[in-house]
């Protein structure tokens, strides 16, 4: 399994692959970063909670580059609408299905990454835990509201997924 994350204490981008250690020191801090690796994660690999904060709530998601796909979602409807410009309708519609097969493939083979809500460190290389589920707006909203002001009431707090 590979860990991605942010010191806590420097907020550097770290990465960590070691799970027999109990603790990760940060090279650019020199702070000790604790890790709470369960049995179970030791053992069978697989994600429970956060190692880094914790957190119990971690959601799953394909390990794609969000811009890069924009991207390449924005090229596809440029060219359609090229071919619609020129009246190759027929040409813009095997653009678009040309890019809807690319997508699927990379769908299928792209693997998971697995992401704590609150800390959004990033597990790479792991088993499946059926148990984790895909992203839900309203967990977000409670370990990261959107009215960052201070005491802002936050409505989601106590929303659960009925996990």
């Amino acid at each position: 399994m590979k860990i991605w994350f942010l010191c806590p204490h420097c907020k550097h981008e770290l990465n960590f692959e070691d799970l027999s250690q109990d603790a990760a020191p940060c090279p650019v801090c020199e702070k000790s970063i604790a890790l709470r690796i369960s049995e179970r994660t030791r053992k069978d690999n697989v994600v429970e909670h956060c190692l880094i904060c914790d957190c119990p709530q971690v959601y799953v998601q394909k390990d794609f580059n969000r811009t890069l796909g924009v991207s390449i979602f924005v090229a596809g409807a440029i060219l359609f609408l090229i071919c619609a410009w020129f009246n190759r309708l027929v040409e813009g519609t095997l653009v678009w299905a040309a890019f809807t097969v690319a997508d699927a493939l990379l769908y299928k083979y792209l693997p998971n990454v697995t992401i704590c809500y609150k800390c959004h460190s990033q597990y790479r290389e792991f088993n499946e835990n059926p148990a984790n589920t895909a992203f839900e707006l309203g967990l977000a909203e409670k370990y990261d509201p959107l009215d960052k002001r201070a005491g802002a009431e936050n409505p989601a707090a106590e929303w659960n997924s009925g996990r």
